[in-house]
């Protein structure tokens, strides 16, 4: 538990979003009645937000919980709530960028779409 302590600390002292090694290293400290309390703090946020049809926070749902929480838990919940706030939140507009087009060498900017349609920005990872 001392190493959980640290990486908590260091979280708390830094007060910027903890890197992935670090979420991971206190999740896989984590008792199995803390991650069990940790997939119920998940599950409330849901809930919280499909219920009230507004956006919920996980943060909103953290300030609700106890001082009962153990370090270790109030941790992984604090990354939840930093990943949360990390980059842009509804409504803000995305930095403009150009990207080179397929079969082609000609670019497109996205600044370029706007006032004309709707454009969906899709990421992800094939590694």
């Amino acid at each position: 538990m001392a190493s959980t302590s640290a990486a908590t600390s260091a979280y708390h002292s830094r007060g910027k979003t903890m890197e992935k090694a670090e979420r991971d290293h206190v999740m896989t400290r984590l008792s199995q009645a803390e991650r069990d309390h940790f997939r119920h703090f998940i599950q409330e946020v849901r809930t919280r937000a499909a219920a009230s049809g507004a956006r919920v926070t996980a943060r909103q749902v953290l300030a609700t919980q106890d001082d009962t929480v153990s370090p270790a838990l109030r941790a992984a919940l604090e990354a939840v709530v930093a990943r949360d706030e990390t980059g842009p939140q509804v409504g803000d507009y995305p930095p403009d960028f150009a990207l080179k087009q397929l079969d082609a060498e000609a670019r497109v900017r996205l600044s370029s779409f706007q006032g004309q349609r709707p454009v969906a920005l899709i990421f992800g990872s094939y590694t």
